[in-house]
């Protein structure tokens, strides 16, 4: 598929319904201005964010899609530099972890729980880069993530010459490199919640682990129009619109064609009755505002790659995430994207986790603890500047942190029911 095709698919969902039945011919610039013509709404109504803030179709853009698989246990251990979801960190730098003070959520004060890490090398020409591992952490009221920070993310890096990993990557089944007594004596002093002693105490203390799973990572494909269409519709719907060559327009066939069409747009867009006229699905296309058509483009965008996905990734210049709505998408300035604070470069778009991952963390909806949220999108230093050398004993900083873990930039679209 070219990209003007992509670009021209993105419309909206409704847009791969018309392609199929072949009954009308609107485009997503007509919806959102007729939109607000029909509704008598302005911009002021929904303000306007840069339109990549929103929007990015990503293209010239190599993306990773993150999928959360089983795997074994043994083999998300921190020695094979795992990306994953849910257990405890498999943390990349094993001695100087993120203090107590760090893993709070500044929301509501209360110790935050592990979600997933990203293991990501950047920068091929910096050698203090060669390992490289961005951690997110989610505060306990899963409910209050688009609070700031209920959600914070740290970034790790090591050289390939370290004190805590092998040259040469290891294979399953070998052991893994102990800490020195050194190493051991001060990583005992963080009070890391995930250790095996702090597991093993009080209940009450224990950290909530999600399940644990793999992220594996596979580059972004989009499918041909005919799977985009099964994944929209059904199969079944996609096979029998699909056979059906286009009728003669105001035919008993096209009226028909139109109403199938009709049926498999959402309860908004729908018409009413069994004579669906191109002129009424016009109309009702004409009420949807910019905030039900970024939707439309957000699922698009999934079910055109595949909708199990739970994690986006590009850390190329330019890249946007992709939010499920205008008006609360967060605001991207440099007031709520800082410049990195160890060395001052620019932060950028790393990558977005989708409400999809929800999914995977077996947690009761009902609870106040639940996780929801519309997107989060993580942004890190453009330069992944590295922390001082250290000989793997180093000890926290001034302000009581972890010189190993920098703190990147969180932002979180709220839960589209909030």
């Amino acid at each position: 598929m070219s990209a003007d095709q992509n670009m021209e698919d993105d419309t909206a969902v409704v847009g791969l319904a018309e392609d199929a039945a072949d009954v009308r011919d609107a485009t997503e610039d007509e919806i959102i201005a007729d939109s607000d013509e029909d509704s008598g709404g302005s911009d002021e109504d929904v303000p306007d964010a840069p339109e990549d803030d929103y929007e990015s179709d990503g293209e010239g853009q190599e993306w990773s899609l993150g999928f959360c698989v089983e795997a074994p246990a043994d083999e998300l251990q921190r020695q094979f530099f795992p990306s994953k979801v849910g257990g405890r960190p498999a943390w990349l730098d094993p001695v100087d972890v993120p203090t107590a003070l760090q893993l709070k959520c500044l929301y509501t004060r209360e110790p935050l729980d592990f979600l997933l890490q990203v293991y990501a090398p950047v920068n091929d020409d910096d050698p203090s880069a060669f390992h490289r591992t961005v951690f997110l952490f989610v505060s306990p009221h899963g409910g209050d993530l688009h609070r700031p920070g209920a959600v914070r993310a740290f970034r790790s890096q090591l050289p390939r010459c370290n004190p805590f990993y092998p040259d040469e990557p290891v294979e399953p089944g070998d052991p893994l490199q102990e800490l020195t007594d050194a190493q051991q004596t001060a990583y005992d002093t963080r009070d890391d919640r995930w250790s095996d002693v702090a597991l093993k105490g009080a209940i009450a203390r224990r950290p909530r682990m999600f399940p644990e799973r793999e992220l594996a990572v596979e580059p972004e494909e989009f499918l041909d129009d005919e799977k985009v269409m099964a994944g929209i519709v059904g199969e079944k719907a996609a096979e029998k619109l699909a056979m059906n060559a286009p009728a003669e327009e105001g035919s008993d066939a096209w009226n028909k064609q139109v109403k199938a069409a009709n049926e498999t747009l959402p309860e908004t867009l729908r018409g009413v009755g069994d004579d669906v006229s191109e002129a009424e699905v016009r109309s009702l296309e004409r009420k949807q505002d910019k905030n039900q058509v970024q939707l439309s483009r957000f699922h698009l965008r999934l079910t055109r790659t595949d909708n199990t996905q739970v994690l986006r990734y590009c850390f190329d210049e330019g890249a946007r995430p992709l939010w499920p709505s205008v008006s609360y998408a967060p605001e991207h300035t440099s007031a709520t994207v800082p410049p990195c604070a160890r060395c001052g470069a620019a932060r950028r778009f790393e990558f977005q986790v989708l409400p999809t991952l929800v999914n995977h963390l077996d947690v009761d909806s009902e609870l106040n603890s639940a996780i929801d949220f519309g997107s989060i999108a993580v942004y890190t230093c453009s330069r992944s500047c590295a922390p001082p050398a250290s000989d793997g004993t180093r000890g926290m900083n001034a302000d009581g942190k972890s010189e190993a873990y920098a703190e990147e930039c969180v932002l979180v679209h709220p839960p589209l029911n909030a």
